[in-house]
């Protein structure tokens, strides 16, 4: 529990969250929603699904609900069901046939093993009946997938279906028609044809698109790139569609593998109706850290970019820009840096017309032009929205856009707090440095000291002179060390004695003595005895003590008593007697 053990694993929390939210199949799967945020992700989004559709299927009396298809999406609140026509002309209550048929109601919250095996496991019954009504009625398998309305759903709920209504009816050679659109003040559903084959994205992984989504995506048995002229021609297939959205005044928001499907070497968009129900894009999280990602056709063109980008590498890029692009032509290269390269996130994207004009595409995917001409001879791009329709889609297109570009700023703030954060705690760490340091600096003073005054020793004489300065205290008669070597000091001269421009009373400056004479010969010549200027021989009152004093440090007179003369001396000398006189070196200065 010690508080720095906490703060680290705090941060090393914080760090596997960010990265495990940065990858998007860990980041929308129901484990990190509830580790994330428990209290919004409890609710049974599989029996709620469940019950909705059943609702709206038996109040149309055309189809049958069957069974789950368990977590194939990356959607919480995206459910697949397997759906068939009813057999025309029975006598029994709707929801009832003759063909013995269960609605299988799934625990999809768990996506565990047991349900996984429920959902990709079909019994002979099923079998049969799948095979029998595909034998009389010559119709495809379908598929239904039940929506909850997201948070970017602008459209009035007075508007939404009559828009959904109008949007059921399109017709493009590159978008998956749709069966059947309803939806209620909860969500809408979809009715499709069923592709056993599933995406691109299962086809890029070698994947069986009935599996659950963490078990296809999240460690896929294999990748494997699509070659170049295929590449090519599905990338301008899916251009062709976006740019026809947009040209109907609709944004598509969600480009990425996952919502491609490839039949017979053509290229086909579906849930383009994501846009209507308001619901959040696979690449949110990404381009919502750059700033100049904020219109609904830099967004399709981003996803688009994604789309390139796995299309030509067999696995996705887990970042939000691609940092170091190899292993691809030059063209194509040149055209993944223009949409995914940091320097293109950080200032803007080519628009949509801009990326039809690319030399890839002319290089690998020349006879597209000529080849789309014929297809849409044969097949006429469709689709028509009222007029108030329209109006609603315009104001959803600014709205979200609106949106995004809030939740971009409330990012950048976000990380703007972070460094200041991270700079905070730098600087108080590079104090506490700087405190220690000093602290440290003091403690190796202070054990110099201490060593310096143990490792010195008493004052010693020798023949060659005194080589330390003695203090002899006047009450005690101890001795003590002095700061200035070679100079024998007494403490009542030392405390009596001015500064060497002290002032008198009347503010005059007291002129200083002249040096000594030539000191006498011997080895102590070049050794003052006293003060500065001062010459004890010439002292008044004190001649023949400093004579006696002089003889015997200098070895003339015998050393008994000579201690006891040296002391008597020092305490009995008169300062008061000497007299400051100026040097030739002060005069001649002044």
């Amino acid at each position: 529990m010690r508080p720095d053990f906490i703060a680290e694993r705090l941060n090393a929390l914080q760090e596997y969250i960010n990265q495990v939210l940065m990858n998007p199949i860990l980041a929308s799967s129901l484990p990190t929603k509830k580790f994330i945020d428990p209290d919004s992700y409890s609710t049974p989004f599989h029996d709620l699904a469940l019950q909705y559709a059943s609702m709206s299927l038996r109040t149309d009396g055309v189809y049958t609900l069957g069974q789950s298809l368990g977590p194939i999406g990356w959607r919480l609140r995206k459910h697949y069901f397997k759906v068939v026509h009813k057999p025309q002309g029975n006598k029994h209550s709707p929801g009832h046939s003759t063909t013995k048929h269960h609605l299988i109601k799934s625990s999809s919250q768990s996506h565990g093993k047991q349900h996984t095996t429920q959902v990709c496991v079909t019994t002979s019954t099923e079998k049969d009946y799948n095979s029998s009504t595909r034998d009389h009625s010559g119709r495809d398998d379908l598929i239904l997938s039940w929506t909850e309305f997201g948070p970017d759903r602008y459209i009035d709920e007075k508007e939404i279906h009559t828009v959904l209504k109008n949007f059921g009816g399109v017709q493009h050679p590159y978008i998956v028609p749709i069966e059947h659109i309803a939806s209620n003040d909860s969500g809408a559903l979809v009715i499709r044809k069923f592709y056993k084959q599933g995406s691109l994205k299962d086809v890029l992984c070698s994947a069986s698109p009935c599996n659950p989504f963490l078990s296809k995506y999240g460690s896929p048995k294999g990748r494997t790139p699509l070659p170049l002229k295929d590449l090519a021609l599905y990338a301008r297939q899916i251009l062709e569609a976006i740019r026809f959205l947009h040209s109907k005044g609709m944004a598509c928001g969600h480009v990425h593998c996952g919502n491609v499907i490839v039949v017979d070497g053509i290229a086909k968009l579906m849930d383009v109706e994501n846009f209507i129900f308001g619901v959040p894009s696979f690449y949110r999280p990404f381009f919502v850290q750059h700033s100049k990602i904020n219109t609904c056709e830099a967004i399709d063109v981003y996803g688009f970019g994604h789309l390139l980008y796995e299309m030509c590498m067999g696995y996705p890029l887990q970042d939000s820009y691609a940092r170091q692009i190899n292993d691809c032509p030059d063209s194509l290269k040149s055209l993944l840096e223009s949409i995914l390269s940091k320097d293109a996130c950080k200032s803007s994207l080519p628009t949509l017309d801009q990326l039809t004009t690319h030399p890839f595409f002319g290089e690998y995917a020349g006879h597209f032009n000529d080849l789309y001409a014929t297809t849409i001879a044969v097949q006429k791009p469709h689709l028509k929205f009222s007029t108030s329709a329209k109006e609603q889609l315009k104001l959803a297109v600014q709205k979200t856009e609106n949106r995004v570009r809030d939740e971009q700023r409330s990012v950048k703030n976000q990380k703007r707090l972070v460094r200041v954060q991270e700079m905070m705690t730098s600087e108080e760490e590079k104090k506490k440095i700087k405190q220690k340091a000093k602290h440290e600096q003091k403690q190796a003073k202070l054990r110099a000291q201490n060593s310096l005054q143990l490792n010195n020793g008493p004052p010693t004489t020798g023949s060659a002179g005194i080589t330390a300065t003695v203090h002899l205290s006047s009450s005690t008669g101890g001795i003590v060390k002095s700061d200035s070597a070679n100079s024998i000091t007494s403490p009542q001269e030392a405390l009596m004695s001015p500064p060497p421009h002290a002032t008198d009373s009347g503010g005059s400056t007291s002129p200083q003595p002249p040096p000594s004479a030539p000191p006498i010969p011997g080895p102590l010549s070049s050794v003052p005895l006293f003060a500065a200027g001062s010459d004890p021989t010439q002292a008044p009152g004190s001649s023949a003590t400093g004579k006696q004093l002089a003889k015997s440090i200098s070895g003339d007179e015998p050393t008994t008593g000579n201690r006891s003369a040296l002391l008597q001396s020092i305490c009995n000398f008169n300062k008061s007697g000497l007299k400051k006189v100026v040097s030739p070196a002060e005069a001649g200065g002044k």
